[in-house]
C-alpha cells in the first residue's frame, strides 16, 4: 500500500511540476524572436525590456504650433525615462504631423525634406522630425514640433500625430526595442469622422509577425500611410 501511495505521490509531483512549467511559459511576455525571451530572468526583471508609446492628446494652436502629450512605458505600464538616466536604456523618438485634406483620402505631411538623386533630381519627401522641444509633465512628456502648420491650415479636418521610437538596450545584450503609435484628432475639437483605413495591421501580422519597415522602427500600417502618399514624389 505504501509503495502505491509513493508512486501516486511521485506522479502528482511530476504532473504538478509540468503544469507549473507550462503555466510559466504561457506567461512569458516575450516572443521567441526577442532576445529577452532567452535572457536571465533577473536581468529581465531589472531592465524591464520593451517600449510602449501612448498619446493622450494633441493640439494645433491658431498660430500653427503643433504639440502632443504622450507617455513612455514598459509593457507592464511602468514609466520609462526618455534619457535613460533613471531607467535602463535611452529612448530616441521621431515625430510626424499630417492631415487629410477635405474631400481627399490620403495624408499630407507637414514635415518634409528634399532629396536629390541622379534619376529623379530634387524631390520632396514626407518626413519626421526630432529637433523640437521636450517638456516633462509629471511622469509623461510633451513634444512641441519645430515644424509649424501654415497660417491657413484647416482646423476642421483629421490630423494625425505619429511617433516612432527605439530603446537602446544593447548595453544589457537585449538589443534595440522598437515601438510606434498614432493619434487622430481634429484641431477644432470636433469628432474624427474621416480616417485612412485601407488594410488592418492585424491582417498583415498574420504573415509578418510584426509589420515593420526602415530597420524595424516604423511599425504598423497606421504609421506607414502618414508618409507613403502622393506627396512624396
Amino acid at each position: 500500500m505504501l509503495s502505491i501511495f509513493n508512486s501516486a505521490r511521485r506522479c502528482a509531483l511530476a504532473f504538478g511540476g509540468l503544469a507549473l512549467i507550462l503555466a510559466s511559459a504561457a506567461n512569458v511576455p516575450f516572443t521567441r524572436n526577442q532576445k529577452a525571451f532567452y535572457a536571465n530572468p533577473n536581468l529581465v526583471a531589472f531592465v524591464r525590456p520593451g517600449l510602449v508609446i501612448k498619446m493622450a492628446s494633441a493640439q494645433v494652436a491658431p498660430d500653427g504650433t503643433i504639440s502632443v502629450d504622450f507617455a513612455l512605458t514598459d509593457p507592464n505600464g511602468t514609466p520609462l525615462d526618455r534619457t535613460g538616466v533613471s531607467t535602463p536604456g535611452p529612448i530616441s523618438l521621431n515625430f510626424v504631423a499630417a492631415y487629410i485634406p477635405k474631400g481627399q483620402e490620403q495624408y499630407v505631411d507637414y514635415v518634409t525634406r528634399t532629396a536629390t538623386g541622379a534619376v529623379s533630381g530634387t524631390v520632396t519627401q514626407a518626413a519626421a522630425e526630432s529637433n523640437g522641444v521636450f517638456s516633462v509633465i509629471g511622469v509623461d512628456y510633451r513634444y512641441t514640433f519645430s515644424t509649424r502648420a501654415p497660417a491657413n491650415f484647416d482646423q476642421t479636418v483629421t490630423h494625425t500625430i505619429g511617433i516612432y521610437g527605439s530603446r537602446d538596450l544593447t548595453e544589457f545584450d537585449l538589443g534595440t526595442n522598437y515601438a510606434s503609435a498614432t493619434f487622430n484628432f481634429v484641431p477644432s475639437g470636433s469628432p474624427v469622422t474621416v480616417v485612412r483605413d485601407v488594410i488592418r495591421t492585424q491582417s498583415c501580422n498574420k504573415c509578418h509577425d510584426q509589420l515593420s519597415a526602415h530597420g524595424g522602427s516604423r511599425r504598423g500600417i497606421e504609421m506607414c500611410v502618414l508618409c507613403h502618399t502622393p506627396q512624396t514624389n
